[in-house]
């Protein structure tokens, strides 16, 4: 049983399968079809990794090299006292040969290395190559369900409650260095956690108010800290810390960039105080990014002070340069397919069918497995007047609020019709919102599905009042008012989800809603979500868990969901809305896990009957990996816990020096 099943198993044995709150959801999705076939062993939490002092060290034969003339502190004082140690029986191939080049290919484009202030560094797991978090999701996948009481181990090697859970006191490794050599310890923690997560100036991607009511930071030492809670909270809360919203950065590098210790700084001039061309950075990831060729390429060299090691004694990672080849995202898959990159998460449903082919060929040189449906797309509204631009914007926010409104425009889409536009064949199934099927958390019972049905879609916004009362074909706001034009932004360089939106627009129109697409780079289009500066927006947003960035989900704090902010620190939340905004709050405090398990069904329903958001459609991803990369362990999900980037974890991968890649930069390091 894999473990996706098997934590199913363990949530299900603790509470029957009643309807929630007594209300019986009428419509139920169709039955699904599982694409993944992932079979693979479990083991315990021990048998991943640890913190230990080995006899001794060793590392890239560079490195020894540069440590031997004096140019680096030899290794074993480069690394912390108890180094993070990859045991290697939960290694398929074992410890590695250092050397060679790990290739990825990106659509994105790296915004700055500021990830303390909210930058992306062009995602496709370039952001992850370089932040270090204090606790780490991604590897859980292969964890028994018996073990998993919350997520693993990173930063902070341990953590305890204090009798009542209303104290957090986390302890960081020791001796650990920043790849400038700079030493890692709580003033990081407190320079992240006091003038950025709780600076609401700054855009945090852990924002002010939404780790806990209340929370509070005491530094008790170089290692050790301490949050202090209004309420008692659960290990769940500890999930928060893991990527990408509990990741520090340098505070020795920041600090004076920063208004609060520099008057001559803005909050803007910190933004982007490590502009993309500013290399390299410090980091605590295991590769330093040392060349940036704007839309070409990002070069990373093996961080010297890398703290993890396996069990002979190796510094890691493996390999000692990483590439991201800036291009699309549908090259990714191309590129993956012909041998020339080495890894992706195939999550354009165009590409399946083709790449599926050329994968089977016996020379292929890549593998393909499919995962469980954890890739989402969903049309939000807009709840909020923030960024209503005319009294039109703000009759169609009204509009927005209304719970019949959105069911009709769910009822309006064809979600069979729409999956067929992206992919022909049984990838895509409905989603409505909340949990994807391929969550652990995701309950068929508690899933409200709103099926195609045009004649109760016209039906309900007829009983609305929303009649075309100039005869254009375009039904008109009430009391003879504009017409009924949405304009709904997305992100122009996902192919599948312009797909998706074309024909939103064509059903839509069908029942008198004009759709106009207003499409945006990536960066314009985060700008636009995170301010709530659009009136209707259509994106792909996974819903795996409920810790998992919240605020893209849930009314959790007072800036999101990003549909529903609040303005001038004032929000109306709908009754529902408090109703999700409790269940959320006793889940993170609780530790009973059949009170917990309520509370994600009494999510799943609040979600999908209300249309929160209204979902298109949900389908699976595949993951390709390169046959000569070694530890790429079967059945590493694309989408579980985190993205497989982190679920793989690259810094153990290798390959055998026959087959390594020639380096750009051989025989290198950051130079600060």
């Amino acid at each position: 049983m894999n473990h996706l099943n098997s934590l199913r198993h363990v949530l299900a044995a603790s509470v029957c399968l009643t309807a929630i709150g007594g209300s019986a959801l009428a419509d139920k999705l169709p039955p699904e079809k599982d694409l993944s076939g992932l079979e693979y062993e479990l083991i315990g939490r021990t048998d991943l990794y640890d913190y230990r002092a080995l006899d001794s060290y060793s590392e890239a034969p560079f490195l020894a090299d540069m440590a031997a003339e004096g140019k680096l502190p030899a290794v074993k004082d480069r690394l912390p006292k108890e180094p993070l140690v990859f045991k290697t029986g939960a290694m398929v191939d074992g410890t590695g040969e250092y050397g060679g080049v790990f290739r990825h290919v990106i659509g994105g484009r790296p915004e700055g290395w500021n990830w303390l202030a909210g930058q992306h560094q062009g995602w496709g797991g370039i952001n992850m190559a370089i932040q270090e978090c204090l606790v780490r999701q991604g590897p859980r996948w292969q964890i028994k369900s018996e073990d998993q009481t919350g997520p693993l181990p990173n930063l902070a090697k341990s953590w305890s409650w204090n009798d009542d859970n209303t104290q957090l006191t986390m302890h960081l490794i020791e001796g650990a260095h920043w790849s400038d050599g700079d030493p890692f310890d709580t003033e990081d923690i407190r320079f992240w956690w006091e003038d950025n997560v709780e600076d609401e100036n700054v855009s945090s991607r852990l924002s002010k108010g939404s780790l806990a009511p209340g929370a509070k930071l005491e530094i008790l030492d170089d290692y050790t800290f301490r949050w202090t809670f209004s309420e008692p909270q659960s290990e769940t809360l500890v999930e928060n810390l893991a990527y990408i919203q509990g990741c520090p950065g340098p505070s020795h590098a920041l600090k004076d960039k920063h208004p609060k210790y520099n008057p001559d700084a803005t909050y803007e001039s910190y933004t982007n105080a490590m502009p993309g061309e500013a290399l390299p950075v410090p980091v605590m990831g295991a590769w330093v990014p040392v060349l940036h060729k704007p839309d070409e390429l990002v070069v990373m060299r093996r961080n010297p002070f890398y703290w993890k090691v396996d069990e002979k004694g190796q510094q890691l990672p493996y390999f000692n340069e990483m590439h991201f080849r800036l291009s699309t995202w549908d090259d990714r898959t191309t590129q993956a397919v012909a041998g020339s990159g080495d890894f992706s998460n195939m999550e354009n449903p165009a590409n399946y069918v083709a790449a599926l082919k050329q994968s089977q060929s016996p020379d292929s040189p890549v593998t393909v497995r499919f995962g469980k449906r954890a890739l989402a797309w969903r049309l939000e509204l807009n709840f909020s007047d923030i960024g209503a631009e005319d009294e039109v914007d703000l009759a169609l926010r009204d509009l927005f609020r209304n719970k019949d409104f959105r069911i009709a425009l769910s009822h309006a889409l064809d979600r069979d019709a729409i999956g067929q536009a992206v992919a022909r064949g049984p990838f895509a199934y409905p989603y409505t919102g909340g949990f994807t099927s391929g969550s652990a958390f995701f309950d068929y019972d508690s899933t409200a599905y709103q099926p195609f049905d045009q004649a109760k879609a016209n039906a309900m916004l007829d009983e609305l009042g929303l009649q075309d009362t100039d005869g254009n074909g375009i039904r008109n706001l009430p009391n003879g008012g504009d017409d009924i034009e949405i304009d709904v932004i997305f992100n122009s360089g996902r192919n599948e989800t312009r797909k998706q939106l074309d024909a939103v627009i064509s059903q839509l129109g069908e029942v008198g809603i004009r759709i106009i697409a207003r499409g945006l780079d990536k960066t314009n289009f985060e700008t636009a979500r995170l301010g709530g500066a659009f009136n209707g927006m259509i994106n792909r947003r996974g819903f795996p868990t409920l810790t998992r960035e919240p605020c893209n989900n849930m009314p959790i704090s007072a800036s999101c969901p990003f549909f529903h902010q609040s303005q001038d620190g004032e929000r109306t939340l709908l009754p529902f809305e408090e109703e999700i905004q409790a269940a959320y709050r006793t889940f993170i405090s609780s530790n009973d896990s059949a009170e917990k398990l309520q509370m994600t069904r009494d999510i799943q329903r609040l979600i999908t009957e209300n249309a929160y958001v209204i979902g298109t459609i949900q389908t699976p991803a595949a993951l390709l990996v390169n046959r000569r990369i070694k530890n790429a362990h079967p059945g590493t999900p694309v989408y579980m816990f985190e993205w497989a980037e982190d679920g793989i974890i690259r810094e153990r991968l290798w390959t055998p020096t026959a087959e390594q890649v020639k380096e750009l930069l051989p025989g290198t390091i950051a130079e600060y």
